[in-house]
C-alpha cells in the first residue's frame, strides 16, 4: 500500500462518516416531517455540505503521483473531511425528542460556525494544493475556491436573513460552475 493510498482509505473513512450522518440525518428529518418546519436555506447547506464531500474527495486523486508525503501534507488533506464532518453534524439537528423543530432557527442558531468550517475546508484545500503542488492558482476549480471565500466572508459576519437567502442562491450557483468541473473525466 502506497502512502497515498493509505491517505485516501483514511480520507474515505471520514468523508463516508459525513455522508451517512447527513443522510441518515435527511431520513429522520423525513420521518419526522410533522414535527419539522423546513427552511430552504437550511436544505442549501445540507446539499452544499453533501457536494463537499463528493467533490473534496474526488479532488484528491490529482495528489496520486504526489511523492514523498510529509506529515503536513497528510494533515492538510485530511483536513477538509474532518471539517466537512464537522458541518455535516452542524448543518443536521438531532431529532430524538417529541418537539417541534424550526429549521430556520436551527440554520441561523449555527450559521456563523458552518460557514466558517466551510471557509476552513476552502482555506485547507487551497493550502493542500499549494503545499503539495507547489504553485499557487487560480484557474479551474481553483476560481471556485476564491469564489466561496467571497461568498462566505459576509455570512460569518452577519446573520441578516437576506444576506444568507442571497448567499444560499449563490452557493448553487457555484455548486452549478463547480459541477461542470466535476463532470470531466477523473485523472
Amino acid at each position: 500500500m502506497t502512502i497515498f493510498e493509505f491517505l485516501l482509505a483514511l480520507y474515505a473513512i471520514v468523508a463516508g462518516l459525513g455522508v451517512s450522518l447527513l443522510v441518515t440525518s435527511v431520513g429522520q428529518m423525513i420521518e419526522a416531517r410533522d414535527r419539522v418546519r423546513f427552511y430552504w436555506v437550511h436544505f442549501c447547506w445540507i446539499a452544499l455540505t453533501f457536494v463537499g464531500h463528493v467533490v473534496s474527495w474526488f479532488t484528491i486523486w490529482r495528489f496520486r503521483d504526489h511523492t514523498p508525503w510529509t506529515v503536513l501534507d497528510g494533515l492538510l488533506l485530511l483536513s477538509a473531511p474532518i471539517l466537512l464532518y464537522l458541518i455535516s453534524h452542524l448543518v443536521v439537528p438531532d431529532l430524538e425528542d417529541d418537539r417541534i423543530h424550526d429549521l430556520r432557527d436551527y440554520y441561523f442558531r449555527h450559521a456563523r460556525w458552518t460557514q466558517g468550517l466551510l471557509l476552513g475546508v476552502v482555506v485547507a484545500g487551497a493550502l493542500s494544493h499549494i503545499m503539495i503542488e507547489n504553485r499557487f492558482d487560480l484557474s479551474g476549480g481553483r476560481g471556485v475556491r476564491a469564489s466561496l471565500i467571497l461568498i462566505l466572508l459576509p455570512g460569518i459576519v452577519s446573520l441578516n436573513p437576506r444576506l444568507h437567502a442571497a448567499q444560499a442562491v449563490l452557493l448553487f450557483l457555484v455548486i452549478l460552475v463547480a459541477a461542470s468541473y466535476v463532470s470531466q473525466p477523473i485523472g
